[in-house]
């Protein structure tokens, strides 16, 4: 579920909800006085490390391209 910052326009303070899309809408619409403020996004870490497997699928479309254009910057996966 998303993290939305909120602030309240009278009294400047700002808070976070976890809430889905709809009840963000909601929520805005209920609290006239309340606006939402984009922030940066949130860093997402993966649990199992970054040692991701390309599938071979990916790796020869890869060598097809370096092969036809000579002159690239793709690297080899």
């Amino acid at each position: 579920m998303p993290i939305y910052t909120f602030r309240n326009k009278d009294t400047g303070e700002e808070y976070e909800l976890a809430m889905m899309v709809s009840e963000r809408k909601a929520h805005l619409e209920e609290n006239p006085h309340v606006e939402q403020i984009i922030t940066t996004a949130n860093q997402v870490v993966h649990e199992r490390g970054t040692n991701l497997r390309v599938p071979d699928s990916f790796r020869e479309v890869t060598s097809k391209i370096k092969d036809t254009y000579k002159i690239n910057n793709i690297k080899d996966y």
